[in-house]
């Protein structure tokens, strides 16, 4: 139920900002990061911790004004360590806009949303879902009236955990940087 609440409250959002904007956005995106993830012997105490290597893409549409924009996002990940299956990202986004030329822009953003894994470890397979916040912050670079390069960095505050056979993972933040190629068109009144 929750997450249907969240998904209605980001669509009526989405909905009002689009009817408010001067812009509409579609947005492709290619990123690469790490993941911060604990491993916990539970019996024993014993923990250590590693940044497992992330890449991967994403989608996102929204809209714009002069000074503000707003997204739904989702992103793919995947890891180089054939233990960690996938990591997805879905929620909305919120940039304030800083417009110190014609030629770009900076973003400073908010966004929150749902964070799923899913690893193998030891024979035994972890799943994982909880929400996530974070921010991100970068330029987009005006290419034509009608296509933006986007390039930004990202940090998502996890605090997921899954326990199994006295194994405890707890995935704490991603860190990323990205390009996306922003298309920008006019809806019709």
């Amino acid at each position: 139920m929750k997450n249907k609440l969240k998904t209605l409250v980001l669509s009526l959002i989405l909905g009002a900002t689009t009817a408010m904007a001067a812009e509409s956005l579609v947005g492709v995106e290619g990123n690469y990061g790490s993941m911060s993830v604990d491993r916990q012997d539970v019996t024993t105490g014993y923990t250590s911790n590693e940044n497992v290597n992330l890449m991967g893409g994403g989608l996102k549409i929204g809209a714009q004004s002069d000074e503000f924009r707003i997204f739904l996002s989702g992103n793919y990940y995947n890891s180089t360590k054939a233990q960690y299956d996938y990591v997805v990202t879905y929620g909305g986004e919120i940039d304030y806009l800083i417009n110190p030329s014609n030629s770009f822009n900076i973003f400073l953003g908010l966004n929150a949303g749902i964070a799923s894994i899913k690893q193998t470890d030891q024979g035994l397979s972890r799943t994982s879902s909880d929400p996530y916040f974070g921010a991100s912050a970068g330029v987009n670079l005006h290419m034509t009236k009608s296509i933006d390069l986007e390039l930004g960095g990202r940090v998502l505050s996890l605090d997921i955990s899954n326990t199994k056979n006295s194994i405890k993972y707890t995935y704490n933040t991603i860190i990323s940087g990205y390009a996306s190629i922003i298309y920008k068109f006019q809806m019709n009144n």
